[in-house]
């Protein structure tokens, strides 16, 4: 398994080729075994490499360019005489990918080599290229390379023409390009601008390149309109979602709280009710239409497709298999507290988030405990941060860390917990071993501004996610706006104008939401949201 801050660490992985240069090549070594990068102004040596004997190899090339319009080729050998395999055309600001098997020379001095030659580019121009080698060709078929990413970027200036002479010679070379990362630069693609951000799968080791243009529709339901119906897209109903969960293969799960019910939306945007019937309020156990539930908060889903949620009024976690059958997990239907144990020992009051890790371990806002409480497998409960009835914004460990009516939590691959200090206007961040820390914003300071961590400013945050990249996602309620932080605290505003609701699909901040609640991610990067006051449920791509 490769690293993603190691994949994106051009020092690390990437050999610079200088600039680019109109009408000239760059070889790309891809067999060998290279120990480190080397930098040069016609060779590009990749670390990881495909064995020697290789017969051809399998790119995905992924070409972008802020300014230019132009081409690139992909040939094996040398660029001299031999035809291209590919070519790629690439638009100023469009992400443009291409797969190709490219032949490889086994014999002489081009043997394992690959030419990537660049046509007639815009002067000044800035031109990014990232080569994945995801397989390799031998005599007896095709070899799958998981494991190993290899990226490249190449970006520069190209000199002037020079003084047209009896041949037209070209003028000097420019300097060399920076060895900096695509991830950030401006884009554009549809006429629409965006950031380039690079989605890295450590399960299957790949790594693509997209111009995000956080672009909002309605996955479904239709604002203002206020039922319980099933459908699809805007012929569904939804009256006040709060939470929003996904699973990996993108169907959507929502807490459609004043309904009383759990719902399910496929990709394609098909509605069903999985578990509990409109309008009906009670705590009884079942299968679908049958169970009952009490004004349900958050929603988490795990990877057997088990269904968490957090059953606020009746003071409950409860679970529901894929097939729609309803148990509970932890704490009585209708006693409010805040004593840990086993099941129905257990209380809550008024829990709102929940969210599960990949060993079955639940977690839970309790909010107005204004603690987070772990649930194991088993349905054992514990306090995993805060002190029940103390609501105050202090950092520590276990019970010395405070929180002030905690509604949302998330949790990452490594065991973090995140959580949405509603009343705080903070966002708080909690390893597994108790240890509480903000992550952005200043206690008691409520606003919309972006910044790195306690400079960030959220308002009344209700919902939290966070993605394979340690990114997280905040439904900053009140502010009416999705705010996304890295894992350095850096905040920015992904999606909403502060201060300006409405229900408008757009790009960016041109879109508006109104009381965003609940938010989730998928592992493509898409993010979901539970639109409250809409009463729709809207994705982010």
């Amino acid at each position: 398994m490769v690293e993603p801050t190691r994949v994106l660490d051009t020092r690390y992985n990437i050999g610079l080729t200088g600039q680019v240069v109109a009408s000239t090549s760059h070889k790309l070594v891809v067999t060998g075994v290279i120990d480190t990068y080397i930098e040069a102004t016609t060779t590009i040596i990749v670390k990881q490499v495909v064995p020697a004997g290789a017969t051809g190899v399998l790119l995905n090339v992924t070409a972008v360019s802020p300014t230019a319009t132009g081409f690139l080729s992909i040939r094996p050998g040398t660029a001299t005489g031999v035809p291209a395999t590919a070519g790629l055309n690439f638009n100023p600001g469009d992400v443009v990918p291409n797969a190709v098997t490219v032949a490889l020379p086994i014999v002489g001095a081009n043997a394992g080599k690959i030419d990537i030659y660049y046509g007639a580019a815009t002067v000044g121009a800035t031109l990014h290229v990232v080569a994945d080698v995801v397989g390799y060709t031998t005599n007896t078929g095709l070899v799958d390379l998981t494991n190993r990413l290899i990226a490249l970027e190449t970006s520069g200036v190209a000199g002037p023409n020079g003084p047209q002479g009896p041949t037209g010679a070209n003028g000097a070379q420019g300097p060399a390009g920076n060895n900096g990362l695509v991830d950030g630069s401006a884009c554009a693609a549809g006429g629409i601008a965006g950031t380039i951000q690079a989605f890295f799968d450590a399960t299957t080791g790949s790594l693509a390149l997209r111009c995000s243009r956080a672009q909002v529709t309605t996955l479904a339901g239709t604002a203002g309109s206020i039922e319980s119906t099933d459908g699809t897209g805007a012929a569904a109903r939804f009256k006040k979602p709060y939470g929003v969960a996904v699973d990996a293969a993108g169907n959507v799960y929502v807490a459609d709280t004043n309904n009383h019910t759990i719902r399910k939306i496929t990709s394609a945007g098909v509605v069903t009710t999985l578990a509990g019937t409109a309008g009906s309020i009670e705590s009884t156990d079942g299968t679908g239409a049958a169970a009952r539930f009490n004004y349900p908060g958050g929603v988490a889903v795990d990877a057997a497709g088990n269904v968490y949620v957090a059953d606020t009024i009746n003071h409950l976690i409860r679970k529901i298999t894929s097939a729609g059958v309803v148990t509970t997990l932890a704490g009585t239907a209708g006693s409010f507290g805040s004593a840990d144990g086993t099941g129905a020992a257990a209380r809550f009051e008024y829990p709102y988030g929940v969210a599960v890790d990949t060993a079955g371990n639940v977690y839970v806002a309790d909010t107005d405990n204004s603690t987070i409480r772990k649930i194991s497998p088993g349905g054992v409960v514990t306090t995993l941060a805060g002190t029940a009835g103390t609501p105050e914004s202090d950092d520590g460990t276990g019970a010395a860390a405070r929180f002030k009516y905690p509604s949302g939590v998330a949790v990452d691959a490594a065991g973090n917990v995140y959580v949405a200090d509603r009343n705080n206007h903070l966002i708080r961040k909690i390893t597994s071993g108790g240890a509480v820390t903000t992550l952005a914003g200043s206690a008691g300071t409520s606003g919309s501004t972006d910044g790195t961590g306690a400079a960030a400013r959220f308002n009344f945050p209700w919902g939290v996610a966070v993605d394979a990249a340690g990114n997280v996602y905040v439904a900053d309620s009140f502010n009416y706006t999705i705010r996304k932080i890295t894992s350095g605290g850096v905040v920015t505003t992904f999606a909403g104008s502060a201060g300006s609701f409405g229900s408008t699909d757009a790009t960016g901040a041109a879109a508006s939401f109104n009381q965003p609640a609940g938010v989730a991610v998928d592992t493509a990067g898409n993010v979901y949201v539970a639109d409250y006051g809409n009463n729709t449920i809207r994705k982010i791509n």
